[in-house]
């Protein structure tokens, strides 16, 4: 029975070690509370709710804050984004604490033009393949213009 008590006061400080960890680097802090949480349980996340956002606008001359890089490279290795405002999100955040959404931000990824070469190639190969079928006469000319016309985007 001793050993379930460990177990659950194990859980319950890891939670609240998360918790507190999560809060502080969602306001804009580098420093990793986690242990904080994880000894003082709530008072901590009580006290890591009560600090003040310590976000910075790139566009402004003085950051408020120095970022720890290293962190911020970590985070969107992960999968984050990066907001117009400067702010360094996780990939489970879809709005920033500016207010902009991730799908506002973050721009469509653009195909490089070597893989559009790969796909125009492979079009043509179709395309060479679907003449061989009217050759044989086992689609008709329209059929062959029409997937012609698909595939070239005509």
């Amino acid at each position: 029975m001793l050993v379930i008590y460990l177990l659950a006061i194990l859980v319950w400080a890891l939670i609240w070690g998360f918790a507190t960890r999560a809060v502080i680097y969602n306001k804009g802090y580098s420093d990793n509370w986690f242990w904080w949480g994880f000894f003082f349980g709530f008072i901590a996340f009580i006290v890591a709710l009560s600090k003040g956002d310590n976000h910075y606008n790139e566009t402004s001359e003085k950051p408020s804050i120095i970022r720890d890089t290293a962190f911020d490279k970590q985070i969107l290795a992960d999968g984050g984004w990066k907001c117009s405002c400067g702010r360094i999100n996780y990939h489970y955040v879809s709005t920033c604490a500016c207010g902009k959404s991730k799908t506002d931000v973050v721009a469509p990824v653009k195909t490089s033009s070597l893989s559009q070469e790969k796909q125009t190639v492979s079009d043509i190969e179709a395309v060479k393949k679907y003449k061989e079928l009217l050759d044989a006469g086992i689609i008709t000319q329209e059929e062959f213009d029409i997937k012609k016309k698909q595939l070239l985007k005509l």
